[in-house]
């Protein structure tokens, strides 16, 4: 923001200079449940509209709660060599990887002590969603906590899935089944916001030109989760989506 004031030398150099032509581009700014957004384009739709029907479903990691959200303090940020187009499809809408290919290893080590793989059946019931327009994408699992607690842990499946804090998001998003039943669920919003709603890790896409990508990663709690419960989810996302974490890494 802000305008052109000064310039060295002006009338030497650049009379006649409008200095009001000449300030920085303004970006819109706008906000939904605690997320900022920014937008360059004058006559792009305002962002409830651009947002549409998906809002729904960024509800069920953003307004659980009547208290919100809040972001645990710091950010990761590394860099990857692909097109930012990589990530944001995968976030949007491969839910098929996780459990077959590339983050076993990494749901193999957050198995519960004495507990087998075998013994954890992969999820088969589920929904994807695609908007009519714009982009945006998700999907989840419906009912089977299996796999939230091999990459979250037992601590934070119990806490999505049961107890006082679990049916008061049940109550305020209208279901159980959006309350407490919709597991390991992947999002993005076109075309560089994305995250994972239960694991509740986010993470902004910046394009470095057509073959590289920025990450910039941090991960949001109930604001009236227990401090205890909002320590767990800063220890499990630091072991699993960040810079060093199992999954990311492959």
């Amino acid at each position: 923001g802000g305008n052109l004031v000064s310039v060295p030398f002006e009338e030497q150099a650049f009379p006649g200079l409008r200095k009001e032509d000449w300030g920085p581009l303004q970006a819109r700014v706008e906000t939904y449940k605690g997320l900022i957004f920014a937008n360059w384009d004058a006559d792009a739709p305002d962002l409830d509209t651009y947002l549409g029907e998906a809002k729904f479903y960024m509800d069920h990691m953003l307004d659980r709660t009547e208290a919100g959200t809040e972001a645990i303090p710091g950010i990761q940020k590394w860099v990857i060599p692909c097109n930012w187009k990589f990530a944001a499809e995968q976030f949007c809408s491969d839910m098929y990887h996780a459990g077959t290919t590339s983050h076993l290893s990494g749901i193999l080590a957050g198995l519960p002590d004495g507990v087998d793989l075998s013994e954890l059946a992969p999820p088969t019931e589920g929904i994807q969603y695609r908007a009519t327009w714009g982009g945006h994408g998700s999907g989840f699992y419906i009912g089977d906590p299996n796999l939230l607690v091999a990459i979250m842990g037992p601590k934070v499946t119990e806490y999505w899935t049961q107890g006082t804090a679990a049916e008061k998001a049940s109550e305020r998003l209208g279901s159980t089944e959006r309350g407490q039943q919709l597991m390991t669920q992947h999002m993005t919003i076109f075309p560089t916001c994305s995250f994972l709603p239960g694991i509740n890790t986010i993470r902004a896409w910046h394009p470095r030109g057509p073959n590289e990508i920025e990450v910039w990663a941090f991960t949001v709690v109930d604001a009236d989760a227990p401090d205890e419960m909002k320590e767990e989810y800063r220890q499990q996302t630091l072991r699993t989506f960040s810079a060093g974490g199992v999954f990311d890494q492959d």
